[in-house]
């Protein structure tokens, strides 16, 4: 039946003091003609949007690495267990990265301007939003959780604009919850003497629900139950703030929050509203700067988040539980923000349907601060462009640039090179690409006297009681168990070349039976780099 009226994409709810809010999308707008919305099949379907999510200070990688399996039959690494029940939304890659050491400015700067030498050029997410957040009210949100840090001001940053330069974070979930769906109000006091947004707009949402169909109704019923909530959890966070001892009235308000798990899930609950509603469809979120100093004492963690990941030099089972736990979090807030993703419905899929998702980090081990297998997941369909519930371990290191490449040109931008990159990494649409297989190799053992030469695997123990150990696995023998020194874990970038066969030569003991290293005097590469500290 045709219908008597409809509205455009773009209506939003009026009310008394210009109050304006923005609409998810709605039956009555499909007869619109709203030409506008930029998908992939250039129709008149959903815009597809993109996000990403900074987790700082790489990973633990025994905890985070998945080792063995193929594309399809792959088993979830144990960090990556708090979202597993995503698994069918995602595409896990891996190999990513580049060659050697990573500091952790050259981390954020590689996140999404795929090297970290890209320092003239804007990153992923502004140039996607050129191209497809122009016709929204807010052309992207550069978002955070931490302040600032100016001993390394580079560690907090993660967007770039058109000349590299760094722009600008928000991280006051209230502030920013204004201006998306209020006129922003300087005062505090004044903003709390405004009544709710959806009060003032009430009458034109009444008219508005009696207009529509019942699956339309549906649909705004949720979506305000949806603002109120994100309402009363703001509203909240400022009750339980300590009231100043002195008026501040007359300066901009700081983060009220006092719970650090609240305002994430806050700002995560805003990026889903800003999505869904088309207010932007470009996002960048940073669960902290890559160097954070922040304290997790919510989750029982006494130490700063930073020298927690430095767990080989500050070796403790407690620490490297702290550091777990907070790594752990992380996992669980990119679990809450797939999770309202997809309990939106956007037209005929849901809002996680229509939108990639890019999580991880700017460097692997998070004490080497290797730029090897660096963590990389891409989350959603994208309107098509990706074909998700899979595993990608690539046979070589491909630099973050050209995954970068590949979901430019994905979006339609028409783009041939980015940073360091002029080949698109190959597989995100479920096309061929070359899968890692482990080439053939000698191992052996080679003894004289207090000096061990061994050829084999290297790997890091998984036992977090031995969290600074290394093993060089021999076919055939008992490995070789490798207990050195800070210098000569740094000094040989020994975290890089975990999981790949090398030969080790240094000085060699007994421990209850087992052949020790106690230190490294050579390291070559079987196959790779024999100097992984030198890029390419």
């Amino acid at each position: 039946m045709k219908r008597n009226w409809s509205i455009d994409r773009r209506t939003f709810l009026r009310g008394a003091a210009g109050a304006a809010l923005p609409l998810p999308f709605l039956n009555l707008m499909e007869a619109s003609g709203a030409s506008d919305a930029t998908n992939l099949a250039g129709d008149e379907g959903p815009p597809v949007r993109f996000l990403s999510l900074f987790k700082p200070n790489g990973v633990h990688p025994p905890s985070w690495n998945i080792n063995g399996g193929t594309e399809h039959d792959f088993r979830m690494s144990p960090l990556m267990a708090p979202f597993s029940q995503h698994k069918d939304d995602l595409l896990i890659l891996d190999n990513m990265g580049d060659y050697g050491f990573s500091s952790h400015a050259n981390s954020t700067r590689r996140f999404l301007s795929g090297h970290h030498q890209n320092t003239n050029q804007a990153s992923l997410d502004q140039i996607l939003a050129d191209h497809i957040g122009r016709e929204t009210r807010h052309r992207s949100l550069e978002l955070t959780t931490e302040g600032l840090f100016p001993g390394q001001i580079g560690c907090s940053y993660i967007s770039y604009g058109p000349g590299g330069e760094r722009l600008p974070r928000e991280s006051d979930p209230q502030l920013i919850f204004d201006r998306l769906f209020r006129h922003p109000m300087a005062v505090p006091s004044k903003r709390r003497e405004m009544s709710s947004l959806l009060d003032r707009v009430s009458d034109d949402a009444k008219s508005l629900q009696r207009k529509a169909g019942s699956e339309d109704r549906d649909t705004l019923e949720e979506y305000l139950s949806v603002v109120r909530d994100t309402e009363k959890r703001i509203e909240r966070m400022e009750e339980n703030a300590s009231p100043p001892s002195i008026n501040f009235e007359d300066l901009e308000r700081p983060p009220l929050a006092t719970n650090l798990d609240d305002q994430v899930n806050a700002m995560i609950d805003l990026i889903a509203l800003a999505l869904w509603t088309d207010s932007t469809r470009c996002a960048t979120y940073m669960l902290g700067n890559s160097n954070s100093r922040m304290i997790f004492d919510f989750l029982g963690v006494k130490e700063q988040h930073h020298y927690l990941s430095h767990f080989f030099r500050n070796f403790s089972r407690e620490n490297i539980d702290g550091l777990l736990k907070i790594s752990l979090w992380h996992m669980e807030k990119f679990d809450y923000l797939l999770t309202r993703l997809k309990s939106f419905k956007d037209q005929e899929g849901t809002l996680l349907d229509h939108t990639v998702v890019l999580f991880g980090s700017g460097m692997g081990h998070s004490d080497n601060h290797t730029a090897q297998r660096v963590p990389t997941i891409l989350a959603g369909k994208g309107g098509g462009m990706l074909k998700t519930g899979r595993y990608l371990r690539y046979a070589e290191n491909q630099e973050l640039g050209n995954l970068h490449l590949a979901l430019m040109q994905g979006f339609g931008v028409p783009v041939d090179t980015f940073a360091n990159s002029s080949k698109p990494i190959q597989g995100l649409d479920g096309s061929p690409f070359e899968m890692y297989q482990e080439r053939p190799f000698e191992s052996w053992i080679k003894l004289t006297s207090g000096k061990i030469t061994v050829q084999g695997r290297l790997v890091m123990s998984e036992n977090l009681d031995e969290a600074k150990t290394f093993y060089m696995e021999v076919e055939g023998k008992d490995p070789v168990r490798v207990e050195v020194s800070f210098r000569d874990f740094h000094n040989f970038n020994l975290a890089y070349h975990v999981g790949t066969p090398i030969t080790l030569s240094g000085n060699r003991s007994d421990k209850n039976g087992q052949l020790l290293m106690t230190k490294v005097t050579e390291l070559k590469s079987v196959f790779g780099k024999s100097d992984p500290r030198k890029a390419g």
